[in-house]
């Protein structure tokens, strides 16, 4: 394996939708967010996968506190319920304040809408989910989730560690599964057991378990 792709997917990470925007109270918040919208927000279609920002900062932080990660062997990014995209460079390591964090994603999205530059760090861009994966060009496409297979150690070294580019897609919501559109992107859906785990906790876990099947890891 040279580096892993990991794609926190479906992330619940989206801007206040305009038709939110007149009702709200809370004109100050760039994204749904339902700690401040969820009055709002009944009537919106797929809800289990919206309004949850706090997921994609735990998750984030989850994936670039890893070995792997600093020694530069993840490749990360994030796909939003909305098709962005957010492609950060090898290494870059991300504000553990929340309110940092968020500052952050707003800064890129500001500059994205008004065509401003962006950070040279991290890429913004808008791309439907099977068009990120023909981009990536991975080998081998895993998908976490409860209904797949339980996650063995031959599995690992035999189809993610001896896969050059292989990519693992990790939800960045609350509840649910991955849509259709990304189920029909995914060579092998694994499962890390019976628990529904957390989006940070399966990202801590399942890169732990690849860094000690992995023999080009020190």
């Amino acid at each position: 394996m040279e580096y892993l792709n990991i794609i926190l997917t479906e992330s619940a990470l989206e801007l206040v939708p305009d038709t939110l925007k007149t009702k709200s109270r809370s004109n100050n918040h760039t994204f749904l967010d339902k700690s401040y919208h969820s009055h709002l927000m009944k009537n919106l279609d797929n809800i289990d996968k919206r309004g949850r920002p706090d997921i994609v900062h735990m998750s984030s932080l989850s994936i670039t506190s890893t070995p792997l990660y600093l020694e530069k062997q993840i490749k990360f990014y994030i796909h939003t319920i909305s098709d962005y995209v957010i492609d950060f460079n090898f290494g870059v390591r991300l504000p553990k304040s929340y309110h940092r964090f968020i500052g952050l994603l707003e800064k890129l999205f500001f500059n994205y809408v008004n065509d401003e530059k962006s950070d040279p760090l991290i890429n913004i861009y808008e791309s439907s989910f099977s068009e990120l994966i023909t981009d990536i060009k991975s080998d081998h496409v895993v998908g976490l989730s409860r209904q797949g297979e339980t996650l063995s150690s031959n599995y690992l070294s035999d189809t993610i560690i001896n896969s050059s580019h292989p990519t693992l897609l990790i939800g960045g919501f609350s509840h649910g599964t991955f849509s259709k559109n990304v189920l029909g992107c995914v060579d092998d859906l694994i499962s890390l057991g019976n628990f529904n785990l957390e989006s940070h906790t399966a990202c801590s876990r399942i890169i732990y378990e690849i860094e000690k099947q992995n023999p080009n890891f020190s």
